[in-house]
């Protein structure tokens, strides 16, 4: 198996056959095989090493047996107000009142 980010002689002659066929496939436009070469060199580099990228990776994240990340119960700890009387606001209502008189008593306590 060769390195695909390694250039050869064989290998840059292989892009500019590729190239060509690439270019001559989409009807000789006016950018010539020049303008294949980019995507002919991403193709031999499949081409010479058919197995890159096929090894499993093990998810950093535990799955569950339906496929869904489990994630911790720690990160809970970090949502936002938890509520208490940590300040003026930590009891106060975050939904719209059912009345006005509901939200000025709310609001004057």
């Amino acid at each position: 198996m060769e390195n695909p980010l390694e250039n050869s002689p064989q290998r840059e002659a292989r892009i500019l056959v590729k190239a060509k066929e690439l270019w001559a496939a989409d009807g000789k436009p006016a950018c010539g095989p020049e303008g294949y070469q980019e995507e002919a060199a991403d193709l031999v580099g499949m081409e010479s090493n058919p197995d890159a990228g096929q090894k499993p990776v093990k998810s950093p994240v535990p799955i569950s047996a339906d496929g869904q990340p489990i994630e911790e119960a720690w990160l809970e700890e970090n949502l936002g107000d938890s509520g208490g009387d940590m300040d003026k606001l930590g009891n106060k209502r975050e939904v719209p009142f059912a009345t006005r008189a509901e939200e000025k008593k709310a609001l004057d306590e």
